[in-house]
């Protein structure tokens, strides 16, 4: 018996020794295998990113050829164009930064409008601004991929695991957001409604109901922006949005801006309608009302609503309808499609709740009008 107490197990011995040389392992070389790990998992992710980055070169090019120009010129054009870049205005001093924020961003899509205009001599102005649309997504891919690949390389060559950590970490939010764009290649390219549409059509939508025709629709009120006047409930009802079919938001700020100069400030509320990022677990298309102005431009497009509204006491509501990012630059699904009626309802409540017979209304429908014809 004592015998028996005394013998050692031979496996039990092996498991041992086994987890004593993994600890070792691990506790010297734990850091260098977790960060083979980290790197394999972004040079995976860099594959999928450069694939995605060259499938939507292709089909610019494929587009591009299509309006007058042969495949060897709209590669080498294009190409040349997708380091394009544009230097926000200095914030040291900020006095001013809308003003001249507004002027490059306007400078910026002069510049896109001229090279489409160079490279599709034969498409039409819808056309046209649904190309500079494609241009766009091809552009954005091939930055996050160049992105990506410098830190990668960086954090590579340096060694710094902080760098390769933070890529890693990020590297699906970053896969969704390039899948998304990528996703929404082809409706750019077709000319398809897209998400980010919902604003305009149900302006649309709406101003039709009430007698609103394509002859009616009065024509640049601001850049590429205009409105159809429709009487509601005994109010006047301009009804702005940008003017479509082509891949255009316009600018609707300074539409809406001018509006309520043309009426000396005798605007009694200002609607926006526009889609907006909705949070996970959220229902697509589920449609929310609040206050300010609903438009997501880089800044002098909502200043100019509010500064007008500021200053002429105007009210400013804003109805969205809530979306993925996915959603907002593909092909519009149905279930945004479906929040159509409810939102235009949620307007006709907003008018005859909120304002009084004879007052005058700017109703704005925010987004692009790709698709969504007059």
């Amino acid at each position: 018996m004592m015998q028996l107490l005394g013998q050692t197990d031979p496996l039990g011995t092996i498991i041992q020794l086994a987890f004593f040389v993994f600890i070792i392992i691990m506790s010297l070389y734990g850091a260098k295998i977790q960060m083979w790990q980290f790197l394999k998992q972004i040079e995976t992710g860099m594959i999928e990113l450069k694939r995605m980055a060259i499938e939507s070169r292709q089909t610019s090019i494929e587009t591009f050829k299509k309006f007058g120009k042969d495949e060897e010129e709209v590669a080498k054009e294009l190409d040349r164009w997708l380091d394009y870049f544009t230097i926000m205005p200095v914030s040291l001093d900020p006095a001013g930064i809308l003003v001249r924020l507004d002027y490059l961003l306007d400078e910026r899509r002069d510049r896109f409008q001229e090279f489409v205009g160079d490279l599709a001599p034969d498409a039409s102005v819808s056309e046209q601004q649904s190309l500079e649309n494609t241009l766009e997504v091809t552009q954005v891919l091939s930055l996050i991929f160049r992105i990506v690949r410098h830190f990668y390389l960086l954090g590579k060559k340096t060694g710094s695991q902080i760098m390769i950590m933070q890529i890693q970490m990020q590297l699906p939010e970053i896969m969704q957001l390039a899948k998304a764009y990528h996703d929404a290649l082809d409706a750019f390219s077709e000319g398809k409604p897209i998400g980010d549409g919902i604003g305009p059509l149900v302006v649309t939508k709406f101003a039709r109901e009430y007698g609103a025709t394509q002859q009616s629709y009065v024509q640049e009120l601001s850049r590429e922006v205009g409105y159809y006047p429709v009487e509601v409930e005994g109010r006047t009802v301009f009804a702005v949005r940008a003017t479509g079919p082509g891949g255009t938001v316009g600018k609707p700020g300074f539409g809406i801006k001018t509006l309520v100069e043309q009426h000396n400030g005798n605007i009694a509320r200002i609607i926006t309608i526009d889609a907006a990022l909705k949070l996970e677990g959220e229902e697509l298309g589920r449609v929310s009302e609040g206050t300010g102005a609903a438009i997501g431009d880089p800044g002098p497009e909502k200043h100019a609503i509010e500064d007008a509204a500021t200053k002429n006491n105007i009210a400013i509501e804003a109805i969205v309808v809530k979306q993925n990012e996915a959603a907002a630059v593909g092909v519009m699904d149905k279930k945004i499609l479906d929040s159509v009626p409810e939102v235009i309802e949620r307007i006709k409540v907003a008018i005859k709740k909120r304002t009084s017979p004879g007052d005058k209304i700017i109703l704005a429908g925010i987004g692009n009008t790709i698709g969504i014809g007059l």
